[in-house]
């Protein structure tokens, strides 16, 4: 029997691009080989519409947002759980120039809908600063880590998972036809994220993958249930439980830990809190960033049935559901990927 995709990886690019599979009717089997410590699994999971360097929006935001709260909807069809929480995020302001560009940008009809139009305080005796916040609008949090076993798990149960490492020699491509090892099916996809650095298929793709490291608290006594975005992102978790990150390192390009990645979480921690709190677990990950900070979407150039889906870099959250309909769009209905995006620009 033939199937109409292999995807390779059950990140948050390969889980939303299956998902988006099942809506369509199409048939499938993930092959990946289970691993804790990829950036999928560890990720933060804060979706924001703004860059919060310069309070603009993101690059086609307003497209992403639609199919994000359609993908989560639709999700109830496979499952009871709650993935999505439209919590806002809480930006710190931290001088009087940031607090009068954030009032500023928030008049301006093209970023209005995303912005506080006042600045927000935050009553909590926890924090070591309590004024001058400015809210993020239709902005939240995934719960990442429960999206990802929550989709394995069902695809287990319906036997559209392979639980091991992907072999690109066990890989024939034809005009027609992909096979690996005993399985036929019309396309192929790669969602594999930093380790799309090895395919042999994509080698013109320019990455830049930035290590990342977090660490996850309890504090009994903060009691916060707000994002709040310093210099790094502070996220109740539920239970005292918090996660603050990530870090950015272009030059370690391992799954490790590191003191120094470790201590700077430490300081933002120390400046921003004034309750006692424990560090519980400390992680690291490698976020699959392209070049020119642009994801990568669309077919192979001499293999018409091969697909790639990746660069996601820190918004995979938020552009996974949407370029997974673009995608689609483009192999079922012969629409266009936009030219910032496609492949064929590498």
């Amino acid at each position: 029997m033939k199937i109409d995709f292999i995807i390779i990886g059950q990140g948050i690019a390969g889980t939303c691009f299956a998902f988006e599979l099942i809506r369509r009717n199409k048939s499938f089997v993930i092959i990946d080989k289970y691993d804790s410590t990829s950036s999928s699994q560890i990720a933060l999971g804060v979706y924001n519409p703004l860059v919060l360097k310069w309070f603009t929006k993101v690059w086609n935001v307003d497209n992403q947002l639609h199919d994000f709260n359609i993908f989560y909807n639709d999700l109830k069809s496979i499952s009871t759980d709650t993935f999505a929480y439209d919590n806002g995020i809480y930006k710190f302001l931290h001088n009087p120039y940031d607090q009068n560009n954030w009032l500023s940008k928030s008049s301006n009809r093209n970023t209005s809908l995303y912005m506080s139009s006042d600045l927000k305080s935050i009553n909590n005796p926890g924090l070591v600063f309590n004024k001058f916040f400015g809210l993020v609008n239709f902005s939240g949090r995934v719960d990442v880590q429960l999206l990802l076993n929550s989709f394995r798990s069902y695809c287990k149960s319906v036997n559209k998972l392979i639980n091991e490492q992907f072999d690109y020699k066990s890989l024939t491509v034809n005009n027609n036809l992909i096979s690996y090892k005993k399985i036929k099916a019309d396309k192929i996809i790669f969602c594999e994220g930093y380790k799309a650095v090895d395919n042999p298929f994509f080698s013109k793709i320019k990455f830049k993958p930035t290590k990342g490291e977090l660490l996850v608290i309890y504090s009994k006594n903060l009691d916060l249930d707000k994002i709040i975005h310093s210099k790094f992102l502070f996220i109740p978790l539920g239970n005292d439980y918090y996660s603050v990150g990530a870090t950015y390192n272009w030059n370690d390009i391992t799954n490790e830990t590191t003191l120094n990645g470790r201590q700077q979480l430490v300081n933002m921690l120390d400046s921003f809190l004034q309750v006692p709190y424990k560090i519980i677990h400390h992680k690291a990950g490698i976020r699959p960033s392209i070049f020119d900070r642009r994801p990568v979407v669309g077919s192979h150039s001499e293999h018409k049935n091969m697909y790639i889906l990746n660069g996601l870099g820190t918004r995979g959250v938020l552009l996974a559901p949407y370029l997974s309909n673009v995608l689609c769009n483009y192999i079922y209905n012969n629409t266009l990927i936009n030219l910032e995006i496609d492949y064929s620009r590498m």
